[in-house]
Order: C-alpha cells, then structure tokens, then sequence
C-alpha cells in the first residue's frame, strides 16, 4: 500500500522546479491534476517514463543543458521501481507484447516458458550478432524472417526450425553488404522487374559463351558453374593436392598439373566470357540503366564486382534466399545455427505442452476483447490471429483488425494500414487497447503501480470519453494495486472526471507557475458551475462582482433577449458607450440580485461608478504579488479594463479625425468593427499590434457562455497582466 507518493523534478524538459507530495488511502487512489498546455503535462509525463524505462530521453533542461537535473519520485520515501510505474499519453505506442505473455498464461505456465525462452532468445541472439557482423545488415532476425516466412503467424523461432535441413555446408556464400542488393526502398528489385529484357538478353549470351567452356559444364541435370569453381579453386590453392603430383584432367583432355596452370585457364575463361564484345556490349547496357537512379551506386558496384551473378540476382526472391543459407552455412556461422537448433530441439516438447495449457486460458483474453469491443467506439473488430502460439510469440503478437463499414465487415487490415484509415481520436482509442492489456497484466503481477495519464481522452469522441472515464473507474475500483495521477488540459474532462468518479476537492489539482517558475499545484477549483458555486454569495470581492456582468449579461440574453434594458446596461459596463461611465454600482445590484437564486447580492451597496471600479480592481490585480493565476474572476476582470483602454484608444483618435458617435454607433461586436475600421485609418500606428492583441485575447473572456468556460482557465493571467500593462502604458486618450 503506497500512502505517501513524494515527486522532486528539477531541470527536467519544461520543468524548472516541481515539489510535491501525494497522499493515498484505501478510499483515495487517484488524484486529477489540470494543467494547461504548456505548463507541465509533458515534461512531467516523459519524467516518468524515464524512469518506468518506456523511453530513453534522460530528463535535462532541453535551453541550458549544463543545469543539474533531478529527478526523484518516491513511495512511502523510497525510490520507485521502474517495474512499479507505467505512463499512457494516448499518442505513442504501447509495446504491449510482453503483457500478453502475462495474462494469457499462468504463474507456472509463464516460469517455464521463460526458461525456454530465455534460452532461445539467448542462442538466437548470438547467431544474428554473428550474422550483423558477416552480412553488414541493420535487422538481420527481420530480413530472415520476412525472407523465409511460411505462414502469417511465423515467428524468427518457427523460421529457423523450418532452416534446419537447409542450412548445410558447402552452399555458395556470395559475399557482399547485403544491403547494396536488397536495400529497404526496393530500389533494386524495381531496377531488375524493369529491366528484365535487357537481362535476360544478357544472360542468354552468358550461358551460351559458358556452354563453349573448357571449364565451366552443364550436363543433365548437374552443372559445374563458377561458384564451384571458386571453391575448388580454394581447395587447390592449399597446396597439398598438386604438392603430391595429382593431376586435373578436364572433359576435353586438357592436363592441370599445378595452381598456376589451373587459375590460368580460370583466367582465360573469365576473359573470353566477359570480354566477349557482344556481351560487354550488353552489360554497358545495364549499367547505363543503373546509372539512371543514384540509389543503385552501390549495386552497380557489386555488378562490376561480379557481373556472373546477374543470372542469380534477376531470380530476386530465390537469391535472397540463398544469399541468407550461404551466410547460415559459413563455417564460422553455422556452429552458431547448430547450437540454437540444439537448445530448440531439447525444449520442443516442453514448448508444445506449454502451449496446449496455454491454450485452455484464454478467458482474460477473451474478457480484454469483450470489454473493448463493447465499450469503444472505433470502427474496428478485434481479435487474436494467433492463440495457439501467441506465448512464443513474445516479441509481436498479433492481433486481428478488420475495419466496420455499415454496410459490413472488410477484409483483415494489417496494423499499419489500419492507423492510416482511423482518425487521430479512433487511434487514441486504439492506443487505449495496448493500454488495458499492460493494467491487466499489471492486475495478475500484483503489486503496487503508480500509473501516470496525460491527456489521455484527448481528441474522443464523447462516447469513448466516457468509456476510458468508465475504465479508469475501474481501476481504482477493483484494484487496491494501482494509484493513478490523471493529468489533462481538457477542462470538460477534468470536471466529468472529477463528477463521475467523485474525487473529493483534495485530490483536485490546478497547476500554476510562480515568478521563479516553480510549479506549484494549488487545490483544483470550479468541478461544478462556476456562476452558481463560486461567483452566487461570493460578490463582496470587487472582482467576483464585476465577473459576475457578463454571466448575468448572457442569462438575461437567453431569457429575455438582447433588446432588453437590463441586458444594454450590462452592455454599456463591457464597452465604450455614450453612458458606460455614469453606470453605478446600485443600478448593477439591482441588475444582478434577480439572477442569483434568490440569495441576494453581497456587495456593498454605493453610488461608485462601475467603470471607475472595474480600473481600480484591475490595477489592484496587476500589483499582487500572490495572485491566484487560476481564478477566472482575475481574467475577466483585467480583460474588462484591457477593453476599455482599448476602446477609449481607438474612440479619442478616430474622433479626432472626423468619425461621428453615430459612424461609431454598432449593436454587435463592437471592439472588433472598430478594430477593423482603426486598421484602415491608422494602417501605421506604432500601438496596432497592441490593438490586435486586445480582440485577439479578451473576447472569449468577456463574451462567455455561463455553461462553457474552459477559455478563462486555460489563459494565462501573465499574459493578460503583461496586455493590461501595454494598454495602460501606450494606449493614451487624446486630450
């Protein structure tokens, strides 16, 4: 049981300071924590993935890397295990292949299997580093695999079983970087699928010139070709075979008695075939080709190097293959081969009665599938495509996607081509898959797991919204193991959320950044209505009461319309108008107290003029030292003054220049016309930039919907605080 989580960032990607703590209790697992981009999410979910090892990127200050960073996260004030963390931020991939081993076996099953496997994997290892080091290939276990794959369900281990009678010596090793022929762009098997007249013109001519040799023989079904000629030639070469006076009589009678009369006739024969004009003429033909695509530099290099194995290459497929069994078959290589195949043929038996057990406990499966399929809406089916060897499939068990049109069920999709079709949020919910697997796993693995979520349901639909909000319920519901903390931007979520799971104002975290930029997580606010439970009897603060405008202003909108008196007043307090500063306070308490279920108004009452009220609680805002960035009353409060200096502004000069109040006059969206118009006549104001931020910046703060204020919370009060400034400071009234 983890009581006390203690998180200590310093220096790691945005974050500059991060100290907190977190407290567990049996009834208290999860903690949600809103922060808006750009603040922490991320650099404090990469954090953790460093440390639970899903990535590599070892947290620094990204702009001064010389800074210490430090990054402690503690349970009950010990150092957590990477195998006890697990971060989902519904964007990267999940390698969920090791938590299908997990769940899809037993204890006991799971012992044995990764014995074996450990064995296997250990064997098969050292071949491929053998391998990488003959062949000059980056993925040596994946181009076998694709190479001789028999079945969809193949894995690197059923492959090299079905080698075993292949692998041999004595077979051709032709020796080249294998990657200057079967290069991952294909470059090279397009060049030979579209030029196959000229190649096989060429090795026409070859075969007929090998049919004159005195050396090179095909007879029947047996062929006496230039690879074994290469390899009698090292046999000779050693010295012991003409060192005791053998002799080498040709079909044609001619006597071989030395190493120097023998690589003189290999000599003369390679010039008479490849020097024959006609078929030098035919090879200058290819290479002209190849010279047409820079990609195949290196191809053409190993042509001039061995133009004798075009009558092999133009057979693709085939020479891929017999290019892997020459490596296979090296004497260097095959001890290597041989003692994989020994570990594999001694732990077969157990391997296959492993599977068959395994194979009776697929219930958990069935229950991952059932739930996802029911529960989200992609436009997917999923299944298993390989249960009978999934547990030896460790490293890429497959599943099974076939796409859902109204109309029916399309043909399987492999992976890849499905994350093409599906939009970002279908992924997200993809990724959701991968992600229940890794939770059940860790449900069967039994111990303590902090599991951290960034933005997890951003970009979902509401439906699957609900269902990962469903999921996460379960998490900390069925499972005493797990201990979440939910990071999110997304202020519906957050407060759905923090509603449906009924996470108590305790757990409920806002994130802000102080003048040092130390983060700092202050108790998360607004879960419910902000008009109703934060604004309703708290209207004694200068700021909640001049807040409160615009939400009054936008009910009397939906109740009664924009024609009415109360709703123009209101008006008149957010923008420069003929009587916006003789409005006083009493006028706007007799306004308001009819929309505050009938709990009155707090705010003393006064012939202060609101205009005048509004600049001074702006001012008062902009000089505490220890404002609450949160607090969307400070935000509504400064974009009110930031307008109205912004309108005196642009008012005072267009009526100096001959603007009437009646040019001037407009019922809707007055800061923005008056924008537009002060553009035209003042194209080179040296404050138009100013200008721009205002109606860039304050109208969603201003012109709110009472239901939907995610905008006020999510802007920085900085930036604000930083406009209201600017205004104050350049935006002068003509005197």
């Amino acid at each position: 049981m983890i009581e006390k989580l203690t998180v200590d960032f310093e220096n790691c990607f945005g974050i500059k300071k991060l100290s907190e703590e977190f407290t567990f209790s049996q009834n208290n697992k999860i903690h949600l924590i809103y922060a808006p981009n750009g603040s922490m999410k991320t650099s404090f979910a990469k954090t953790v993935k460093y440390l639970s090892k899903q990535c590599k990127d070892k947290p620094c200050d990204l702009l001064h890397p010389e800074k210490e960073s430090t990054f402690l996260l503690k349970a009950d004030d010990k150092e957590l295990s990477h195998e006890n963390i697990f971060v989902v931020d519904g964007e990267d991939k999940i390698d969920s292949s090791k938590a299908f081993i997990n769940f899809l076996a037993s204890t006991e099953l799971k012992i044995a299997y990764d014995n074996i496997y450990h064995q296997l994997s250990e064997k098969k290892d050292l071949l491929m580093n053998n391998l990488k080091n003959d062949s000059v290939c980056s993925n040596c276990e994946k181009e076998i695999l694709e190479t001789f794959l028999q079945q969809k369900n193949d894995t690197i281990f059923s492959v090299l079983e079905y080698l075993t009678d292949k692998v041999k010596i004595g077979l051709p090793k032709y020796k080249f970087n294998y990657e200057d022929v079967f290069d991952a762009k294909e470059n090279v098997k397009k060049f030979i699928e579209d030029n196959k007249e000229y190649l096989n013109e060429y090795i026409k001519n070859y075969n007929t010139l090998l049919s004159s040799s005195t050396l090179y023989r095909s007879v029947g079904k047996y062929s006496f070709g230039t690879h074994n000629v290469d390899e009698l030639k090292k046999f000779l070469s050693e010295g012991s075979f003409f060192g005791v006076e053998h002799k080498i009589k040709l079909q044609d009678e001619t006597e071989l008695s030395s190493i120097d009369k023998f690589n003189e006739l290999l000599e003369t024969e390679r010039k008479r075939i490849f020097e024959d004009a006609k078929l030098k003429k035919l090879f200058d033909n290819i290479t002209k080709a190849i010279d047409k695509n820079q990609d195949l530099r290196n191809f053409k290099s190993v042509l001039n190097a061995h133009p004798e194995w075009i009558s092999e290459i133009i057979n693709y497929e085939e020479f891929k293959k017999k290019v892997w069994l020459g490596y296979l078959s090296d004497n260097e290589t095959k001890p290597f081969f041989d003692a994989y195949i020994q570990v594999y043929n001694e732990n077969k038996k157990a391997l296959n009665e492993i599977l068959t057990k395994a194979n009776e406990e697929q219930d958990r499966w069935k229950k991952i599938i059932e739930l996802y399929n029911t529960r989200f809406h992609v436009p997917i089916k999923v299944d298993i495509d390989n249960q009978k060897d999934v547990i030896l499939n460790q490293e890429a068990a497959k599943l099974k996607f076939c796409y859902k049109e109204p109309s029916g069920i399309l043909p399987q999709k492999r992976e890849d081509d499905l994350l093409s079709i599906l939009s970002r949020g279908e992924k997200r919910a993809f990724i959701i898959l991968q992600f229940i697997f890794e939770m059940e796993s860790c449900k069967i693995a039994n111990h303590d797991t902090l599991i951290v979520m960034d933005d997890i349901a951003d970009s979902f639909d509401y439906q699957n919204k609900y269902a990962i909000i469903e999921y996460i319920k379960d998490l900390v519901s069925d499972n005493n193991k797990f201990y979440l903390l939910v990071l999110t931007h997304n202020y519906d979520f957050y407060r759905t959320l923090a509603s449906r799971l009924d996470i108590k104002h305790k757990n409920l975290w806002m994130t802000e950044r102080d003048r040092k930029e130390t983060i700092k997580l202050i108790e998360g606010e607004y879960k419910k209505n902000a008009f109703i439970n934060s604004f309703i009897e708290h209207d004694d603060k200068d700021e909640i009461f001049i807040s409160m405008i615009p939400f009054v202003r936008n009910l009397i909108e939906y109740t009664k319309g924009d024609t009415d008196e109360n709703y123009k007043t209101l008006t008149d307090c957010l923008h420069k108008k003929k009587n916006t500063q003789n409005i006083t306070v009493n006028q706007l308490i007799n306004i308001m107290k009819d929309y505050t279920q009938g709990k009155g108004i707090k705010h003393a009452k006064s012939e202060e003029k609101i205009y005048d009220l509004i600049m001074q609680t702006a001012e008062k805002i902009v000089n505490d030292k220890n404002i609450k960035q949160i607090r969307i009353e400070n935000k509504i409060c400064l974009s009110i003054a930031i307008r109205h200096l912004a309108e005196n502004y642009m008012h005072d000069k267009m009526i100096a220049v001959g603007k009437t109040e009646e040019d001037l006059k407009t019922d809707k969206n007055q800061t923005g016309k008056w924008t537009g118009e002060f553009k035209k006549i003042f194209s080179d104001d040296e404050n138009l930039s100013i200008i721009e931020r205002v109606n860039m910046m304050t109208p969603e703060l201003i012109h709110l919907n009472s239901f939907m204020y995610e905008p006020l919370i999510d802007m920085s009060i900085t930036h604000l605080t930083e406009l209201y400034k600017d205004c104050k400071e350049k935006l002068k009234r003509e005197k």
